[in-house]
């Protein structure tokens, strides 16, 4: 039976747990620590294992679906107790397929429903956010940078999915002339996609980026074009990276609970390390919460403190 709310642990299937003898090792598996995002992520997961007794292996997959796959088999891994991965392509064949089935946690949102355990924040209510915050300042031609068709991207599939809501419930146009594709959730696709779209809508007066990492690029394209920010454009980001705060100006964003991420996967490993060997766990996914962190990039004194919002993006 699904839990009658959307946001707490949801109960679908059991699953048998194999348990080997316990080594005090897990597993990283994380697509690119040259994402400021993911390696801010990896140090924090890296922090609270070490206050559990832990040791973690960090691997970084590059998204590639052959080096996921390897990795949720336990291919040229020593010993370890549990598995956290952080996908870009994997799917859940893939994991029903594995060959060294133990203890697994998923983290983000690229396989949304599956028979494994899954930590995630709502990536459509974060962009919808962010985007509610430009309409409610007045911002009425809204672009979004970060579209990933090249490339796939469940994250950006579905950040550009609560923006075009967003659009749609204030009774505005989704243009696909205001999205913009990247390669790479890069700071450097982001200057480049800024420039091009400015170019093309010289009326612009709102920017969603899909992540900071964007939105830092943003920033330098509309400095390097002469638009004030947030006076002619007003710019916000998701993921609230600690670069963010030290932009000029200051960059809004969307933050996910970085805590509460952290600790629900090690909460969630941890049951499964400690369930005796061939019992069944009901799977478990968790969504975090979120909430807007309003800065200089949006409003014109920064009061640089929090919005809160229940986990699905709504404020209070």
């Amino acid at each position: 039976m699904r839990s009658s709310d959307p946001h707490r642990p949801e109960a679908q299937r059991s699953v048998p747990v194999i348990r080997a003898p316990r080594t005090g090792l897990i597993a990283l598996a994380v697509p690119n620590l040259e994402e400021p995002y993911f390696a801010e992520l990896t140090s924090l997961l890296v922090r609270r294992a070490d206050e559990r007794g832990l040791a973690v292996l960090i691997v970084q997959t590059e998204g590639d679906h052959g080096r996921e796959i390897a990795v949720a088999d336990g291919v040229g891994l020593p010993p370890i107790d549990g598995l956290i991965h952080i996908p870009r392509s994997l799917t859940v064949s893939d994991l029903t397929r594995r060959t060294s089935p133990g203890p697994l946690v998923l983290l983000g949102e690229h396989i949304q429903t599956s028979p494994f355990t899954h930590i995630t924040i709502d990536n459509r209510a974060a962009a919808r956010l962010a985007t509610e915050h430009l309409l409610s300042a007045g911002r009425r031609r809204i672009a979004f940078i970060g579209r990933r068709d090249a490339r796939p991207s469940d994250a950006a599939d579905r950040r550009h999915a609560g923006y075009v809501e967003a659009l749609a419930h204030a009774a505005l146009p989704a243009d696909p002339a205001a999205v913009a594709q990247v390669a790479a959730f890069t700071a450097e696709e982001g200057e480049r996609a800024t420039a091009e779209m400015l170019a093309a809508l010289p009326d612009l007066d709102g920017i969603v980026c899909a992540n900071d990492s964007i939105a830092l690029g943003a920033l330098v394209a509309l400095h390097a074009a002469g638009r004030a920010v947030p006076a002619d454009v007003a710019v916000t980001g998701i993921d609230d990276i600690r670069a963010a705060r030290f932009a000029i100006p200051a960059l809004t964003t969307v933050a996910p609970d970085h805590e509460q991420l952290v600790d629900a996967a090690f909460t969630e490993l941890e049951r499964q390390l400690t369930a005796p060997p061939g019992a069944d766990l009901p799977v478990r996914h968790v969504t975090v919460g979120i909430r807007l962190i309003e800065r200089a990039s949006t409003v014109s004194a920064a009061a640089d403190d929090a919005t809160p919002a229940r986990p699905g993006g709504a404020r209070r």
